[in-house]
């Protein structure tokens, strides 16, 4: 299988700086899923979480069935679904279902889970939450062996995320913060797990924030403060960096910041389809363009997927 290029993250989040009506953006998201399948986009993926003011998506594969029944050959991927936070039995039943009505075409991502409010409001202990994905992951595995096995996506780059992504045999989700090296190891270690557990490794996916634009200078002024902007909350309010929350730890808010931005892709189609291509030399093989956040708004997004699809997408995937 060659490049697969698919675009993300859709997570019906409403803010100060992009108001959406939630009933219009779940009652929209199936005619935006035919545009992408329209455009020639491999798939389309929606994030999971709940408890957060701006109201992210805390069921995923509710929109995702709705925009099954719209679309013929587009899939359409979690990421990531937060397993331990999940009955695994009952997800496997829902999935099972979303898949059978999309005819094979669910991508299924799982996490970790990393948000202390989501765990403490459903009575999960989020010091138990590895233990929770090993066992939801035994359930998941039962699945019928006509199923795509590589349909089953993990995240990670520790040690334990990537020997349990081979054992599975599932495919990966790499953090878009790894260079060329850290690709080829994380490869490395997949491919040894899923070997010594007697499985066919799967697929190499790497989400990457990212923007086109003809004048690449343009592209860069615009996006790259905006990206900034949006870890700084995100890693600043949910992740614990040395122990605490970000907030609390300034200089490694900044680092875990920057290393986010610097990874971000943002340039002319060239550029962006020269440093996509890159990632595919170190062994990528799905790419996920994150074009969706609540800063771009729908005529830009909209603009933004056809112009990514008319230049980069041919580029990377031919």
């Amino acid at each position: 299988m060659g490049v697969e290029m698919g675009v993300g993250l859709w997570t019906f989040q409403s803010t100060v700086s992009g108001r959406q009506s939630l009933p219009r953006l779940y009652r929209d998201f199936p005619e935006l899923a035919t545009s992408v399948e329209r455009l020639g986009f491999a798939h389309l993926w929606v994030a999971e979480h709940r408890l957060w003011y701006d109201a992210f998506c805390p069921a995923p594969l509710l929109p995702i069935a709705a925009a099954a029944a719209a679309t013929t050959t587009l899939r359409l991927g979690t990421a990531m679904t937060l397993l331990p936070q999940h009955d695994p039995e009952r997800l496997r039943s829902l999935a099972a279902a979303v898949d059978d009505a999309a005819c094979g075409r669910l991508e299924l991502g799982l996490g970790l889970g990393h948000r202390d409010a989501e765990f403490d409001a459903l009575g999960v202990a989020r010091t138990g939450r590895g233990r929770r994905m090993e066992a939801g992951l035994q359930v998941l595995d039962r699945e019928p062996r006509d199923r795509r096995q590589d349909a089953m996506w993990g995240g990670g780059m520790a040690r334990a995320a990537l020997d349990r992504i081979g054992r599975y045999g599932m495919s990966a989700v790499l953090p878009q913060t790894l260079d060329a090296e850290g690709i080829r190891r994380a490869v490395a270690i997949i491919t040894q797990a899923a070997h010594d557990a007697g499985r066919t490794p799967g697929r190499i996916g790497m989400i990457r924030d990212l923007w086109v634009d003809p004048d690449g200078a343009n592209a860069r002024s615009w996006f790259l403060p905006r990206v900034r902007r949006h870890y700084r909350e995100e890693a600043g309010a949910w992740w614990v960096l040395d122990g605490v929350h970000g907030f609390e730890r300034p200089e490694l808010l900044d680092k875990q910041v920057e290393r986010a931005a610097t990874s971000a892709i943002a340039g002319t189609p060239d550029e962006v389809a020269a440093r996509l291509t890159a990632l595919a030399d170190a062994g990528v093989d799905t790419i996920v363009a994150r074009v969706n956040f609540d800063f771009v708004s729908e005529r830009a997004l909209h603009d933004q997927l056809e112009l990514l699809a008319s230049t980069v997408l041919k580029a990377v995937t031919s």
